[in-house]
């Protein structure tokens, strides 16, 4: 007992009354009710900071963080869980640290910063092997599944979020399996969605049926514990998977469904919910319901929301009123989609700038990490395995956000290496042709989509061996190995892919082509020297007409 100011206080109780509390917030933040969670759970932290309680008010930062992450308030996420960060590691404690470095970097790559999410998220990896916690293994796993996810790698992303799923299971923790099968049904939809584009409709079918059948299985879970959050997430998301595949019916139900489930949600979920339900309609030619929809979703957006909420509200109304004939109309909704675009990037580039003192002092520390001792040898075999995936997303300087390929730094880092090899390869220069007229024609956010899309051709087309890299705008260069007679069927290959792939899928009316220059160990040793022959091959498959390859 201490007395402060002639009061008494229980040092003991109070304390106990807070943890108690934290618990209560968190079940609350379990069953749909994240806002609530949110309250209790700045109320504890503002009685721990007057009592200088620096341990509590670091568990409640790390729990407040994910409940910003639930109820849409990402920046005020980071503002609590950078300062859980560092009271974990100033005081030693990987496990807690771990939590709150995962937690960081699924709050970044909400704010759309993959880059700096992962390396948040690899450094939570870490720490969760040191401590050898099996729930934060879990909720690291998870995170760095889902940013390959972003990175439309869906292959490592299933791999990754299998092993969340797993080790959930293994913990007996029914939450964490619900929310972890909800991010492996999405990996499996990507990749069905990346095989429809490349015209394979049977493995596109077969892994939307996979992610329903998964989504289902976190749906019951989120049914049986009361998650209602978990349980509208599951129930947009297979929406979206039966209206892929043409099942606009089973789609409709699920929303109706969706509507059981909305007490206590909050502005984002009933966005989410209008333009996903206006979405539907569009794909079923119902436009004038899909209209009213996103009218209402429109009309929301004072009230609060993210910007890519009002991207998605603006490109499905365009479509609607385009699909009504009001074509005044569809183009001025048009507009706004590409005005809340530009704005989205614009707010990015200024967190951006926000973030970078934070940064400067994260990159310290994994500076000062790299140095220290290697993991812990008494990890599973099987777990090392997966662990070296995530290797690729330490090094987040090499990775371009957009296509999700490499980037400019790592070409430079192999060229390095080249210069040493003695093993023929050929470097291929790619450009889209006329990538400017795509831009002013159909918004910069199209010309983006354009970029990813290529990224995806050329990580599906290349072999094993090769490597791509986005050198910059709408170039990149493909590193081939083995001899350079060949390079060029390879470029013919992927010239062809583009060309024949499913541009419609991202705006009616696209075509899109690439033209390619090839130079190999024939023309030249240094890499270099190939790269600039390679540029002059391209300036020669342009001036002769495009979409051509030359070598």
């Amino acid at each position: 007992m201490l007395v402060f100011d002639m009061q008494v206080v229980d040092t003991v109780t109070i304390p106990q009354q807070a943890d108690s509390g934290l618990q209560e917030a968190w079940r609350l933040g379990c069953t749909g009710r994240s806002v609530e969670a949110l309250m209790l759970a700045g109320k504890i932290l503002a009685e721990a900071t007057a009592r200088g309680d620096s341990r509590l008010a670091a568990q409640c930062d790390t729990d407040i963080a994910w409940y910003c992450f639930q109820t849409g308030k990402a920046e005020l996420g980071l503002t609590h869980v950078r300062r859980a960060v560092d009271f974990w590691k100033l005081t030693g404690e990987p496990r807690e640290e771990a939590y709150a470095r995962a937690y960081f970097g699924w709050l970044l790559l909400e704010l759309g910063l993959p880059e700096e999410a992962i390396e948040e998220a690899t450094r939570a990896l870490d720490l969760a092997d040191k401590a050898a916690d099996l729930k934060a293994q879990s909720l690291a796993t998870n995170v760095i599944g889902i940013i390959f996810w972003y990175n439309k790698q869906p292959d490592r992303a299933i791999l990754m979020s299998e092993r969340s799923v797993e080790l959930a299971r293994m913990i007996g923790n029914k939450t964490y399996e619900c929310w972890w099968l909800i991010n492996l049904g999405g990996a499996h939809s990507e990749g069905g969605y990346i095989a429809q584009a490349l015209g394979k409709p049977e493995e596109g079918r077969r892994m939307l049926v996979q992610a329903l059948e998964l989504t289902d299985q976190a749906l019951d879970i989120a049914t049986e514990i009361g998650d209602s959050w978990a349980a509208r997430i599951c129930l947009g998301n297979k929406a979206d998977y039966h209206s892929h595949l043409g099942e606009h019916e089973k789609a409709l139900q699920c929303m109706l469904r969706y509507q059981l489930f909305q007490e206590n949600s909050y502005v984002r979920d009933r966005q989410q919910y209008l333009y996903t339900l206006g979405q539907i309609y569009n794909n079923y030619g119902k436009f004038e319901e899909a209209r009213s929809l996103l009218l209402e979703a429109v009309d929301l957006i004072g009230d609060g929301g993210s910007f890519d909420s009002y991207i998605q509200i603006y490109f499905y109304l365009s479509q609607a009123h385009e699909g009504l004939g009001q074509f005044d109309l569809a183009l001025e909704a048009h507009k706004k989609y590409h005005q809340a675009y530009l704005q989205n990037s614009a707010e990015r580039t200024q967190q951006r700038a926000r973030l970078a003192e934070i940064y400067y002092e994260t990159k310290r520390l994994k500076e000062v990490a790299d140095t220290q001792s290697k993991r812990a040898e008494t990890l599973e075999a099987s777990y090392q395995k997966l662990q070296e995936e995530t290797d690729i997303l330490a090094s987040a300087v090499y990775l371009d956000a957009l296509t999700g390929l490499y980037n400019r730094k790592y070409l430079d880092s192999r060229f390095k290496e080249l210069t040493a090899e003695k093993r023929p390869y050929s470097i291929a220069m790619l450009d889209v042709d006329h990538f400017k007229a795509i831009n002013d024609n159909f918004s910069h956010m199209i010309g983006d989509q354009v970029l990813s899309a290529i990224g995806t051709i050329l990580r599906s087309q290349l072999r094993v061996t090769d490597q791509a890299i986005r050198f910059g705008g709408e170039e990149f260069v493909v590193l081939l190995s083995g001899a350079p007679r060949g390079a060029a069927d390879v470029c013919e290959r992927l010239r062809s892919a583009v060309e024949n792939w499913d541009w419609s899928e991202i705006c009616n009316g696209l075509h899109v082509t690439i033209s390619i220059g090839v130079a190999g160990t024939l023309s030249a040793k240094s890499p270099n020297t190939i790269l600039e022959i390679a540029d002059q091959n391209l300036y020669a498959a342009k001036k002769s007409g495009r979409n051509r390859v030359v070598s």
